[in-house]
Parts: structure tokens; C-alpha cells; sequence
């Protein structure tokens, strides 16, 4: 796949299709493009969130498996007459099947919020940018001969572009809905702004030193090299040379870690976006009515840290210390959470069994083993 999997989606729709897609949305060519570039990285952040569990990775796996790797080539006879409406709810379909529909129906109003769009158009939309990145994840799988994790590994590897593409404000929605951490958010925001700022920065010294070099006569070579550091600190931002970084109870940041992977997967990653998540869900526990509703998250977030815990053994002493520091930096704030959910009253004896076996997993982690 290529080094953007954003711009790799976007860039393979040929015009005749973008025509077809325009009308299907009632949009003009290139608002019909801009809200693909809205939607589609939407949808990849949420699978990339997915399949960060062992579980969701698996289920993201056998979805792709039933992709079309070639729709890019179909797309315009998909999108003629009566094929257009089996195609937008084949998209549909599968991503209510992967996602559920309440997920879906957050990410298509977050997405729809973004992008002016109205019910119809936005649930189009969707339909359409799922075929798209599920049959381009797809074509991925089966040249590289990818499985499961390595699928989950692959969306990982992207998040630096998947969160650069992402409009400001977007990452926000996201997190709101459920669908991604509130981690992610605040990284889409930071790396948009970091983008926007290097872009600014990038033309003001290209244009500055290009007047210069007019002005005196200068070679050449006196301006491309300024081009060169730019766009290799543009390809920094992006997130192509970040690291990942471990947030401490204070509030610091101390040095990235090395990379907690395991048969192509980022274990801390996972870790981290399962954290998140099940933050997100204690939070969301207001009485007994939420409590309800939370438990199959809860019972969810239980399978999740199981398959974390299962890859633990395959760690290097190195990752084990590194994970067990990842974990324990988040568990206070998850205790203070789980405790306030506890003492509401009447849903203590709802949801202590699954909380505490939540906690005494994630517990488990913390400690090297």
C-alpha cells in the first residue's frame, strides 16, 4: 500500500466515478470530494480503533475478506442506475455488521456535522467511503498477504496520516461518539495544527528565500535546500518519524518508549485505545439506565484486555517493563472512574462484577512479569 493510506483512497477514484459519486450525494464535483476527504479518514480512524482489540481485529479481518479488492475499477459501473442503490447499501451493510449500528449512526452524524451534509447524503456517503477503504484494505490484505494482526498493524502504522487528514474539530466528534480515544482526539488536533503550522511556515520560507536568490543571483541550489528540509519536516509531522510516548499521573512526557509489537501489532497502541475507551464508558455511567446499556462494552472491554493479556508472553522482558509502565500510568484515573460508577446508587450490584474484573485484569497488566 502506499506510504498514505488517506490519499491512496481519495487519489484512486477516477473523475467519471467522482461525477457518479457527486450526483448520488447531489453535490458538485468538488464538494463531493471534500467530503469523501471528511469521511473517509473518519472511517479509518474508527477501524483503526476496532481492531485494536484482538477481537475487533479479527472481525475487521473477515470483513475485508469479503471486500472487493477491485472496486476502484468497478466503481463507476457500481454507481450506474440501478446498481448505485445495491452498492450503497452493500456499504451500509458491512459496516453495520463490523461497526454496530449505534457506532455507525455516531460516526455518519459526526461526519455529517463536519460536513454540512444532510440524513440521506451522509448515510450515502458513508456507505460509499466504506466500500471504498474496505476494498482498499482489501487489495492490501491480498498483496501482501496479510492476516489479522497483520491488518491490525497496517491501520497502526497509519494513524500519523489518518489523523493529519482528519478537519479540525472532526477528531473532537469522534471522540464524543465513542469511536475513537480521547487520546486520538487530541493527537488529530495537534498534528493538523502542526501540519497547517509547517505548511505556513514551509511557503513563507520558500517564497522569502526564493525573492532573496532572484534578488542576488545566487544559485539555485540556494533555495531547493530549504525546500528539502521542509518537506522532510513536513513527512515528520505527518507522523511517519513520530514515536509513541507514555503520559505520566503528573502530567509529563517521558522518553518514547520502544515499540511494544508482537507478530505486527502494536500491543501498546492497543493497550492504550482499550484504556481510553473503557474510561470513555465508566465515564458515561450516570444511573442505572446507563449502567445497563455500558455492560456489553464492559463485557467487551473484558475480551479486550484478555486478548492483551494473552500476547504478554511474547514479550521481551524490555516490553513487559514498558507495558506494565503504560498500564500503571493509566490505572489511577480508571480506579477513580470505576469507584465513582460504584457508589451510584443501585448501580454498584449492576456492574461490581464486571468492573472488578475489569480492574483486577488491568492490575495484572501493571505488574511485570
Amino acid at each position: 500500500m502506499a506510504t498514505n493510506i488517506v490519499t491512496e483512497i481519495i487519489g484512486l477514484i477516477a473523475p467519471a466515478a467522482l461525477d457518479r459519486i457527486a450526483a448520488a450525494l447531489g453535490l458538485s464535483g468538488d464538494a463531493a470530494k471534500k467530503a469523501l476527504g471528511t469521511a473517509v479518514p473518519a472511517l479509518l480512524a474508527a477501524l483503526g480503533t476496532k481492531a485494536a482489540s484482538p477481537v475487533g481485529a479479527r472481525a475487521l479481518f473477515d470483513a475485508v475478506s469479503e471486500a472487493d479488492p477491485d472496486v476502484f475499477g468497478k466503481l463507476t459501473s457500481a454507481l450506474t442506475g440501478a446498481k448505485s442503490e445495491k452498492f450503497v447499501q452493500g456499504g451500509l451493510g458491512a459496516l453495520t455488521s463490523l461497526l454496530g449500528d449505534n457506532a455507525l449512526s455516531g460516526l455518519t452524524g459526526a461526519v455529517a456535522k463536519q460536513a454540512g451534509l444532510g440524513g440521506n447524503a451522509s448515510s450515502s456517503l458513508m456507505a460509499i467511503a466504506g466500500q471504498l477503504a474496505m476494498g482498499s484494505l482489501a487489495k492490501s490484505a491480498k498483496s501482501s498477504g496479510l492476516d489479522a494482526s497483520g491488518l491490525a498493524g497496517l491501520l497502526s502504522s497509519q494513524q500519523g496520516n489518518i489523523k493529519a487528514a482528519l478537519p479540525s474539530g472532526l477528531g473532537e466528534l469522534l471522540s464524543s461518539a465513542g469511536l475513537v480515544g480521547s487520546s486520538f482526539a487530541g493527537q488529530a488536533t495537534q498534528a493538523a495544527s502542526q501540519v497547517a503550522s509547517q505548511a505556513g511556515r514551509a511557503a513563507s520560507a520558500t517564497a522569502s528565500q526564493a525573492a532573496a536568490s532572484a534578488k542576488k543571483g545566487t544559485n539555485w541550489l540556494t533555495w531547493l535546500v530549504p525546500v528539502i528540509l521542509v518537506a522532510g519536516a513536513l513527512w515528520y509531522f505527518l507522523g511517519q518519524g513520530s514515536k509513541p510516548t507514555v503520559t505520566t499521573e503528573t502530567g509529563g512526557t517521558p522518553p518514547a518508549v520502544t515499540e511494544i509489537l508482537v507478530e505486527g501489532v502494536d500491543v501498546g497502541k492497543q493497550v492504550t485505545t482499550a484504556l481510553d475507551g473503557l474510561k470513555g464508558v465508566l465515564g458515561g455511567i450516570t444511573d442505572t439506565a446507563t449502567a445497563q446499556a455500558a455492560l456489553p462494552k464492559l463485557q467487551e472491554a473484558v475480551t479486550s484486555i484478555d486478548g492483551i493479556s494473552g500476547l504478554v508472553g511474547k514479550l521481551s522482558a524490555e516490553q513487559k517493563t514498558a507495558l506494565a509502565a503504560l498500564v500503571s500510568a493509566a490505572l489511577p484515573a480508571l480506579k477513580e472512574a470505576a469507584n465513582k460508577v460504584l457508589a451510584i446508587q443501585g448501580v454498584g450490584d449492576l456492574a461490581k462484577p464486571v468492573v472488578d474484573s475489569l480492574i483486577a485484569k488491568i492490575e495484572a497488566l501493571a505488574k511485570p512479569a
